[in-house]
């Protein structure tokens, strides 16, 4: 009886942690290795926000999460010798499932702020 307490417990204990840990926000990154290259997912975004990539615009949609913001990034580049740094576009999105980035080029970052 004794047995069964304790694994009771430790399933108990292990549903609330993947509980917290669905419902928590964080942020999905995903980038690009170069220019004019797809963004890879980073640590797991991978899961969280599936994209589908075209050479002008992005189409992502969640896995389950709501997305809040999206920050997109691109790449650098010079003009008459003086760097410049790269667009950035921050987007609220009107359906936090799903949205499209028309970025105009392939960027070199896009980060999708999730929570639940």
């Amino acid at each position: 009886m004794h047995t069964i307490s304790i694994r009771n417990t430790l399933a108990l204990a292990l549903a609330a942690l993947l509980l917290m840990a669905a419902v928590s926000s964080g942020s999905s990154v995903f980038r690009a290795a170069a220019p004019g290259q797809d963004l890879e997912p980073v640590n797991g975004a991978g899961e969280v926000i599936q994209l589908l990539q075209g050479s002008r615009t992005i189409l992502w949609t969640t896995l389950g999460a709501s997305v809040s913001s999206v920050v997109t990034l691109g790449w650098p580049s010079a003009s008459n010798g003086s760097e410049l740094g790269g667009a950035l576009v921050m987007e609220i999105p009107a359906d936090g499932s799903a949205g499209v980035i028309d970025f105009g080029e392939k960027p070199m970052s896009a980060t999708f702020e999730t929570a639940g």
